[in-house]
Parts: C-alpha cells; sequence; structure tokens
C-alpha cells in the first residue's frame, strides 16, 4: 500500500490516491487499486481530505429555513411580474390580430377591384 500523486496540468491541483495492487488473473498482470484521499495543500504540503461523498454537496438545511421569506416574497414578485408581461403580450396579440383582420379585408376589396378591372379590359 503506497500513496501516490497526480498534478493536473490544467490546474496544477496535485490528488492524492491510496494505492493497492492486485493480481488480475485474466490479463495475467498486476492492476492498482486506487482509493481517492483527497488534494495536496499546495503551501504546507498537507492532505485536505475529501469528505468521501460524491456529488454535489446539498445547500444546508437552517440557511434554507431563514431564507424562505424573502424566497417567498421574491417568487411572489418575480410571479406578478411574469403574470403583468403576459397581460402586456396578450393585449399586444388581440391588437395584432385585429390590424390582421382589417388587413385582410383591404386586400381583399383590392383583389376585387382588380379582377374587376381586367374583367372590364377583356370586354
Amino acid at each position: 500500500m503506497s500513496i501516490v500523486r497526480y498534478t493536473n496540468k490544467k490546474t496544477g491541483v496535485v490528488s492524492l490516491y491510496e494505492s493497492t495492487s492486485y493480481y488480475d488473473p485474466e490479463l495475467k498482470q498486476s492492476r492498482p487499486k486506487r482509493k481517492y484521499l483527497g488534494i495536496e495543500d499546495p503551501e504546507t504540503g498537507e492532505l485536505i481530505p475529501s469528505s468521501g461523498k460524491r456529488g454535489r454537496k446539498k445547500a444546508d438545511g437552517s440557511a434554507a429555513s431563514s431564507g424562505n421569506k424573502r424566497s417567498d416574497d421574491s417568487l411572489k414578485k418575480k410571479y406578478e411580474l411574469l403574470q403583468a408581461d403576459c397581460d402586456e403580450k396578450a393585449a399586444r396579440i388581440k391588437q395584432l390580430e385585429h390590424e390582421n383582420r382589417k388587413l385582410r379585408f383591404c386586400l381583399k376589396n383590392l383583389r376585387d377591384s382588380v379582377d374587376a378591372m381586367i374583367n372590364d379590359m377583356e370586354q
């Protein structure tokens, strides 16, 4: 059992692993099993141990409960802003649909007029 150091070339962070060797009968070779220990402190060279858990750290429960009132207020404000924005857009859509109907009516009248002129010219 030994400690292995890996240096990330991009960040310069040194990760420390505990390495134990075992024999793999399929490959007929010795292979290492490594267990992550943590990172090395760049100033002192000491091990900063990992928590032993994978993934993202969960938020602290005490912070969530104290900020609950503020988050409710901010969510309510966001909801009201989104609702007002939605109402404005709905009114604008209604206005554009009305203008669209008017323009279609005008276009229909123009086509009818042009068709009538063409018929008059042909006769």
